[in-house]
């Protein structure tokens, strides 16, 4: 009799530690991609997460459009993706939290 306990047949358990593993694995590689970033691209990378296209980003930075342009495809080559939606998986991955968004009006 079990109290408190939970039983897994060892077949079960085997392949939920190796699932375990895995994501661990993979999102300490995905940690270890943002903490690649400069403290701007993480920034940046915020605001994509946040659901910012490149001029808001550039509007809440006080940046250019072309400099938000870059830094995003700094971000895209080091984090080693093709897209703002698979940098968002991966930075979300990595446990990055979005941007705070400032309701309207507030500045």
């Amino acid at each position: 009799m079990l109290k408190d306990e939970t039983h897994l047949p060892p077949a079960l358990l085997t392949g939920v530690l190796k699932e375990l593993t895995a994501t661990r694995k993979h999102r300490t590689e995905s940690e270890r991609l943002v903490e690649s970033l400069t403290p701007r691209e993480r920034e940046v990378l915020r605001c994509m997460v946040a659901g910012l296209g490149r001029k808001a980003v550039a509007e809440r930075l006080y940046l250019s459009p072309h400099t938000v342009r870059t830094h995003m495809q700094n971000v895209l080559g080091k984090l080693g993706v093709h897209s703002t939606l698979a940098a968002v998986a991966l930075a979300r991955r990595a446990g990055v939290g979005p941007a705070e968004l400032e309701p309207a009006g507030a500045r």
